[in-house]
């Protein structure tokens, strides 16, 4: 083989041509359609391969060559898909244990605050809680005492309503009797003042009779007196 074959078959394996006829390795490889996502391949590992190949390859036609070519490069594409794969597989692993770690620190971390906030308020809540309970006890108690209280003050002022209104007809009863007895008085003082009047005529006339008769005998007795007298001494 010449130097100038040799030259351009070091050419043709540094600048590789793809059949058009070929199916595209975009749609084989979704992976490789990516540059971003896979590794490219450089022309520096294709023309190691194609100067690492035998010379026995190198005489060979150049379709077979770029045939053969065409498939290493193919391998190596399928290779660093796999290889990707893997990448990713353990990406997604490795963040899916991260996650998992940050989800159980997390929980972890409200469980711990959780226990304190019980430990801390849960006394303080239940004490709440009871004089909650002993608040609506009192507050009941005092509205039955309110309600007793009421019942006793309505019968209370019921009873002081019926004594007033007793008091109330007695007096008036007092003071109609009162007017009567007074009128009676008047009328009863009236016909025994003329009773009296007529029993002190009475007595002051039989006082007179007396008088009289009494003066009367008295003259009498002085009279047979003085007649006796006369008498004694004539004889």
């Amino acid at each position: 083989m010449s130097s100038k074959e040799q030259k351009a078959m070091k050419k043709s394996a540094k600048r590789p041509r793809v059949d058009k006829t070929l199916p595209s390795d975009d749609s084989r490889n979704p992976v490789a359609a990516n540059p971003a996502d896979s590794p490219a391949v450089g022309t520096s590992e294709m023309g190691s391969l194609s100067s690492g190949s035998d010379l026995k390859e190198a005489r060979e036609p150049v379709p077979k060559r770029m045939q053969n070519f065409k498939g290493d490069v193919n391998r190596l594409l399928r290779e660093k898909r796999k290889q990707f794969e893997k990448d990713v597989n353990a990406s997604f692993r490795s963040l899916n244990e991260n996650l998992q770690g940050i989800l159980k620190a997390q929980q972890n971390s409200r469980e711990e605050l959780k226990s304190i906030y019980c430990e801390t308020f849960g006394s303080l809540h239940q004490k709440w809680l009871d004089e909650v309970d002993r608040t609506k006890d009192e507050e009941e108690h005092l509205s039955f005492l309110t309600q007793k209280q009421m019942k006793i003050l309505q019968t209370a002022i019921a009873d002081h309503e019926t004594k007033l209104e007793n008091a109330k007809d007695m007096c008036d009863t007092f003071l109609k009797k009162a007017k009567d007895l007074s009128q009676h008085r008047k009328t009863f003082i009236g016909s025994q003042q003329t009773k009296v009047e007529k029993e002190i005529a009475k007595v002051q006339d039989r006082v007179i009779v007396e008088t009289q008769e009494q003066d009367v005998s008295v003259v009498q007795t002085y009279l047979q007196s003085l007649f006796h007298d006369c008498s004694e001494e004539t004889i």
